[in-house]
């Protein structure tokens, strides 16, 4: 019967240690879990997909986007900087079975945050520089 109270406490501690290690931003619809991962979606007209990636799983920090019409990406930096590029030779493929994200919603991982909307996807990094990626082209972030 004493051994109750114990297993409560060992599992008081545990889910106290979990919540202490949640990422720094999480998605509004939870399709990024947390920092040291990769999420990936796309517009819900599907032209664009972009991903962020965090905590060196593929390389340093970055967020990169892509248009199919026009053919373009953009690929920017933990401290929002960013660089394009024009042409079918800058595009590559979005993994099997990458969700939507809605209009009006955002997904944020890490220092990254993307804001899907119908004139394009906005992403920004922690200080608020970023680009705006749709099909008149890509831009710095308002």
């Amino acid at each position: 019967m004493r051994r109750l109270p114990v297993l409560a406490a060992a599992i008081a501690i545990v889910v106290a240690g979990l919540i202490n290690d949640m990422p720094r931003a999480v998605a509004d619809d939870s399709m990024c879990t947390s920092a040291g991962q990769y999420c990936g979606f796309y517009s819900p007209s599907h032209n664009i997909s972009c991903e962020i990636n965090t905590g060196g799983r593929v390389g340093p920090d970055s967020a990169y986007c892509q248009t199919n019409e026009p053919p373009q990406s953009v690929h920017m930096d933990n401290t929002g900087a960013f660089q394009s590029c024009n042409g079918v030779s800058c595009l590559g493929n979005a993994a099997q079975g990458t969700p939507v994200l809605a209009y009006g919603q955002t997904i944020a991982l890490g220092p990254f945050a993307c804001l899907s909307e119908e004139n394009g996807v906005t992403c920004t990094a922690a200080g608020g520089r970023g680009f705006t990626i749709s099909r008149n082209g890509i831009a710095p972030a308002a």
